[in-house]
């Protein structure tokens, strides 16, 4: 019974961070909406993070990146490198395949070159968010776990459409 105990809140917690062990570089993220979804950023030391949101690339406190309404929210380490099954075992938007290809300084430097210059584009829920630009500071790829699989669905709707409109088009 203890082991089962001590499982059930390793998987809850899992990857949670105190706020006195961030390093800068460090990809970080919160659950929002009840758990629903995650929001990203990199600490870049000091008490702040660098995120990407609606209104573009931000430079905030962690209690403010933590915050949810009135309700301040664990922070967790986002992992890279996990093996594939492991990755598909996981929640999306905690982890990736992905190998970190840049040291803490860099991805603290892309970090605040993007918020220096807003030059992250235009927020979109599925393509361009807050997890992309964290990926992208730590690995240079645009990536994003937990929209993955919406983009790909998109995808495959998008071509099917193309289809359909060459077979109508063709048929008449």
């Amino acid at each position: 019974m203890i082991d089962k105990v001590f499982t059930i809140s390793m998987l809850l917690t899992w990857n949670v961070v105190r706020q006195e062990d961030l390093k800068p570089g460090d990809h970080i993220y919160t659950y929002r909406l009840y758990g629903l979804y995650t929001h990203h950023g990199i600490y870049v030391g000091e008490g702040y993070v660098i995120h990407f949101t609606r209104m573009g690339v931000d430079k905030t406190s962690l209690d403010c990146f933590r915050r949810e309404g009135e309700k301040l929210h664990p922070l967790h380490s986002y992992a890279y490198g996990r093996p594939p099954l492991e990755y598909w075992l996981t929640r999306w938007g905690t982890c990736t395949t992905l190998p970190v290809t840049k040291s803490p300084q860099e991805v603290v430097n892309k970090a605040r070159e993007l918020h220096k210059g807003d030059g992250f584009g235009e927020y979109d829920l599925i393509n361009n968010n807050c997890e992309h630009f964290a990926s992208f500071c730590q690995t240079g790829v645009r990536a994003s776990a937990q929209t993955a699989l919406v983009g790909a669905c998109k995808g495959k709707i998008k071509k099917a459409k193309e289809w359909l409109a060459i077979y109508i088009a063709i048929d008449l």
